[in-house]
Order: structure tokens, then sequence, then C-alpha cells
């Protein structure tokens, strides 16, 4: 049975929320100039980790297989003649290959409904079954979103990283890590005001986003856990929502249910 909150408790839970959400808007106006882009994390702890990296027996040639994989079948679906190893990198990431690329966004919104919307990490827990005999096991399991914070994160780019495809035409010949600004190949990524980071060792977590010692302002900003609804209705109605950000049918029909689920804006105009 789910346990009812009282009507003091409940107060101070919205007015945390909403000191919480006016900390984020100050925040945002913080870092309100073009230099910033801003990626969402669902649990704080998150680190920044290629998704192709965080195999715990990571080879670049299985990377390399992969894409090679990508490029003989995509052909099926779209055509690829004019597209450039950069193309077919960004394109693969945006529809869930395994890359060397993280997903930002020029957006703070746009991050901010990423990182409440997206599931925490995975925790370990014990387990100890007796059926006539003991027996310990390790599962793993989700908590609820709700106890977990999530994370924005911030980075300036400097012009020297942005990376030129007429010039560096290879992904796998950069040094350190760089931005990909994508060409419009999908209207998902043109919507969610999207771009890469690039990191040349996938294995790696880049940390320099994540550190705060010695510097003036935080470029983090977590969302507690008891917020993250009270953001996603803040979003929606600032614009953002599965629909804005998803687009195409799979979009229409995730807000709405959203919108069932959590009994908000069916009778309004949207």
């Amino acid at each position: 049975m789910e346990r009812r909150v009282p009507v003091t408790e409940a107060v101070a839970l919205h007015r945390r929320q909403e000191e919480t959400w006016r900390q984020f808007l100050g925040w945002v106006d913080a870092h309100g100039d073009a230099r910033w882009i801003f990626r969402g994390l669902g649990d704080k702890t998150f680190t920044l980790t290629p998704n192709v990296g965080r195999k715990p027996r990571y080879t670049p040639a299985d990377e390399h297989t992969l894409l090679e994989i990508f490029d003989r079948r995509v052909a099926e679906y779209r055509d690829t003649r004019n597209w450039s190893a950069w193309d077919k990198l960004a394109i693969a990431q945006h529809h869930g290959l395994p890359t060397r690329l993280l997903d930002w966004s020029t957006n703070p919104l746009v991050a901010a409904y990423f990182a409440v919307t997206s599931p925490p990490g995975a925790v370990a827990m014990r387990r100890v079954a007796d059926n006539g005999r003991v027996k310990r096991e390790t599962i793993y399991a989700v908590p609820d979103p709700r106890l977990v914070d999530a994370r924005i994160v911030a980075w300036s780019v400097a012009e020297r990283s942005v990376i030129d495809p007429n010039l560096r035409k290879d992904p796998f010949a950069l040094g350190d890590v760089g931005f990909l600004m994508p060409r419009s190949l999908t209207t998902r990524i043109v919507s969610q005001g999207g771009l890469f980071s690039v990191h040349p060792n996938p294995a790696e977590a880049w940390t320099a986003p994540l550190e705060t010692k010695g510097r003036r302002e935080p470029h983090l900003f977590d969302v507690p856990g008891e917020a993250r609804h009270y953001f996603q209705r803040k979003l929606f109605y600032f614009g953002l929502d599965r629909q804005r950000i998803m687009g195409e049918i799979d979009g229409i029909c995730g807000r709405i249910a959203w919108q069932y689920t959590v009994d908000i804006g069916l009778g309004a105009v949207r």
C-alpha cells in the first residue's frame, strides 16, 4: 500500500522542489552563452565513458567490426553514398550503436530532460535464499529513481577542439577529446540541439567536466531524486517532452502516455 504523505510534509517537499528549480534556472543563466554545451546523467555517480568502452574487454578491433557491419547494413535503409566517416559514426551513435561518441546538447533544458527521465545505475545487492540450505548470491537492481540524484553537466567548448570533418577525415586519428557538430542527417539531432564529444580512448572515463576543485563556479547541477517528477512537469510546460525530444509517432505516444500516467495537461491544447 502506498504511504500517504502528511500535508505538512507534502508542503515542505513542494517548497524544496520549487527552490531546486529556481536554483537550476539561475545555473542555466550562468551558463547562458554559446560556448557552453550540456549533458544529462540519470545518476550523479555516472562517469563520462562512451558506450563502446564500457565493455570490460574493449578492443579497437571490435569497435571497427561494429562500424563495418553497420556500414554494410545501413545501406539497406538509407542512401549513404554521400556520407563521410563522421556522418556514419554520428548516425550509428544516434540510433544506439556503441561508439566512441558521447551525446551533448546546446540546450540545457534538453540535458535536464534526459537527466531526470533516464534511469539510475544498477546497484549490487546481497540476497540470501533459504530452501533447506543457505545460499548467498549477488543480484543487481535499479533503485527507485526518486531515491537517486540526477546530474546535468556543463562544459565550455574551446574553438580549437571543434572538429572540421573536411580536414580531419578519420574519426580514429584524434589524439585528444574533440567535438563534432554533425550534419542535419536526422531531424531528431536538430530538435535536440545535438552534438558529440569524440573520445580517442573510449575505455577511459573523461574526468575534466566532472572536476570541481579550484573552480569559481560549479559546472555541475545535481537534481535530487525527489525533484525528478517536478522537473519533468516544469520542462513539459517549457515545451520539453518526449514528443519534442524524440519526434515521430513514438514521441507522440510517449508524451501522451506520460501525461496520462501523471494526470497532467490532458485538457490543454498542446
